[in-house]
């Protein structure tokens, strides 16, 4: 069977929020990743459990699309994060369009090991690929990220997902009752241009 690029992700510490309350955002998160983002899926990212997706993409680069769009609408105040497991591999059984449901193969079974192998010091964002350099390089970069959007605050969210959006200050500061000055020397203390750059390198070489 052909290889397929899989994604599953979790709720990291799920247990700690209330449960109704969580699925139903986590439900809208995940829906609006299906919707934004409908030409590069296969088989569509599905709640299977209370706190974890999956789905199929047509590409590595189509995954790790879904990776930042979830990680970005996750700054608009959310209060939990997400860990995820990419691996090319086989499914062995037809790909369900219509749910990530009822499929089988060494491919999922390696993704869901990865996903539960909570070991400490292990990223939060997994990767198994035929080409382990290129895994291990996007890992590393996907670690690095993570350090950037550590200094991040909530109570930001609005402005940094802005200023990831709109290049010009002076647009962003319009919208947030600031100067083109107090907005530049935000997006230069919260590192917003080095987010893009490794964001742009990441998929870039997904790409390539």
């Amino acid at each position: 069977m052909p290889h397929q690029f899989i994604l599953m992700g979790d709720i990291i510490a799920s247990s700690g929020y209330p449960a109704a309350d969580l699925r139903e955002n986590f439900l809208t998160q995940i829906a609006a990743c299906n919707r934004a983002l409908a030409s590069e899926i296969r088989s569509p990212y599905t709640v299977t459990l209370g706190d974890e997706f999956q789905g199929i993409a047509v590409s590595l680069r189509a995954v790790l699309d879904a990776i930042f769009f979830l990680e970005e609408r996750l700054l608009g105040g959310q209060p939990f994060k997400l860990r995820y497991a990419v691996v090319h591999g086989e499914i062995d059984t037809p790909i369900n369009r219509r749910k990530a449901h009822t499929m089988m193969g060494p491919g999922l079974t390696r993704a869901r090991k990865l996903l539960t192998d909570k070991r400490r010091g292990q990223p939060r964002v997994r990767i198994d690929l035929t080409d382990r350099a290129v895994a291990r390089q996007l890992e590393r970069l996907f670690s690095v990220l993570d350090g950037i959007t550590a200094r991040w605050s909530a109570d930001d969210a609005g402005l940094i997902s802005d200023m990831i959006a709109i290049r010009h200050n002076a647009a962003v500061g319009a919208r947030h009752g600031k100067n083109r000055s107090q907005i530049w020397k935000r997006r230069k203390h919260l590192l917003i241009e080095e987010y893009r750059a490794l964001k742009a390198v990441v998929l870039e070489l997904a790409a390539a």
